[in-house]
């Protein structure tokens, strides 16, 4: 960010934005110059720090809504993101276990108790895959369930009136006692 500002020019620069990096988002404006600005360069005063950080949180709302239009308009999708991260994690995964192979005195290193706790963990995240697994082809077995029947409603082959009647109490007794 250019600025003409006295905060930018100042010789302190690079310390007060270190400062503001760490503490400035979490205080008010003025608490953050009262104590990190005045004990440092005095002669910056409270409205050159206020115009300062307000340009400075407009330019990041700016990029921030610049990379946000850049993602979006990348036209990647969730699903290829998300095997672009399934593939980097195994690859991960790959190459640790090359290397305890390679080596197995690094497993040695880990305590049971964690490797213990990977092991549930990881069971744990394929459970959770199964289950949203699941959901997922019970919700497409639904869809098409109700898409065969509009389908079949469409074509005539279901009418409504098969959906508002009610079987006859009378067949039912004659059809119990013909079973029995």
């Amino acid at each position: 960010m250019t600025s003409n500002s006295s905060v930018a020019k100042s010789q302190h620069f690079d310390l007060i934005m270190s400062n503001y990096d760490k503490y400035g988002k979490k205080l008010s404006i003025r608490k953050f110059w009262t104590d990190y600005i005045i004990p440092v360069e005095p002669s910056i005063k409270y409205l050159a720090w206020k115009r300062f950080v307000d340009k400075l949180n407009v330019e990041v709302t700016h990029r921030v809504e610049n990379i946000l239009e850049k993602y979006i308009d990348s036209k990647v999708t969730e699903a290829e993101m998300e095997q672009s991260s399934i593939k980097n994690i195994m690859a991960i995964t790959n190459a640790t276990i090359q290397d305890i192979v390679a080596r197995p005195e690094i497993l040695a290193t880990v305590p049971v108790k964690e490797r213990m706790k990977w092991l549930f963990s990881a069971m744990k995240a394929k459970d959770s895959r199964m289950v949203a697994l699941t959901k997922v082809q019970s919700e497409k077995r639904k869809t098409t369930a109700y898409e065969d029947m509009l389908q079949a409603a469409q074509y005539g082959a279901v009418e409504e009136a098969d959906f508002d009647e009610e079987p006859e109490p009378t067949r039912l007794k004659e059809f119990n006692k013909e079973e029995l």
